[in-house]
């Protein structure tokens, strides 16, 4: 009994640190990382994961402060200008008036049939509209179609759009986000008021969501049950 409470602690230990350290290393998704974010990543793993083998966690501590450590001078080090080429990848043409770069392809290891892959999810089918197409350092492709591809938009009719803005959550799942109310100006006596303007009462069990958009109108989603 007293072997599982002590191996428990221990996942427990390794979980929380692992999971603080992930947090201060990145914010980006796996597509997104570098190369040194994701080899850190995959040591971080092994390391934060040694005291449920040996049971020394200082061991584990100290390693795992060492790679953070190591990724934070190199994320430093990639902001150089001169530096940037080595510690990460470039922008790279794939696409130039039209015509596939076959060794830019063939140099990011991508076969024709998986660029088209990638080409028909950006909505493209034909190279020939094509006026560039990049591969960003994020392996994210951004694609320019030519002048005459281009999407038209209200401006080019000379129509004047008003500004959608975005709305901002004020309660979710019953609970009242006060943050956000802070950051519209506006109190909890002010969002009862509207609440009760809709009919609502009881904001916990009524309403999921409750969202103001850009022209102060309050957004609900009521609780069907």
């Amino acid at each position: 009994m007293e072997y599982v409470v002590s191996y428990t602690i221990r996942i427990v230990l390794v979980y929380l640190f692992t999971y603080i350290c992930a947090r201060i290393l990145t914010k980006k998704a796996i597509a997104q990382m570098s190369a040194y974010e994701f080899a850190g990543l995959m040591i971080l793993a092994n390391v934060a994961a040694e005291p449920l083998v040996d049971k020394i966690v200082i061991k584990s501590i100290y390693g795992t402060g060492v790679l953070v450590l190591l990724m934070f001078i190199s994320a430093k080090l990639s902001l150089i200008n001169k530096l940037t080429p080595i510690m990460e990848h470039t922008p790279l043409v794939i696409v130039n008036k039209g015509k596939i770069q076959m060794d830019n392809l063939k140099y990011l290891g991508l076969s024709l049939n998986q660029f088209m892959g990638l080409l028909r999810q950006q909505g493209y089918s034909d190279v020939n509209v094509l006026d560039m197409v990049i591969m960003e350092p994020q392996g994210n492709l951004s694609v320019f179609p030519t002048g005459d591809r281009q999407p038209v938009t209200l401006k080019d009719i000379n129509i004047k759009s008003q500004d959608s803005g975005f709305t901002i959550p004020l309660i979710m799942d019953g609970k009242i986000i006060h943050i956000n109310l802070q950051h519209i100006h506006k109190d909890k006596s002010w969002l009862f008021e509207e609440l009760e303007k809709q009919g609502i009462d009881d904001f916990k069990n009524q309403v999921v969501l409750a969202a103001i958009d850009s022209s102060g109108k309050l957004i609900i989603s009521k609780n069907k049950a």
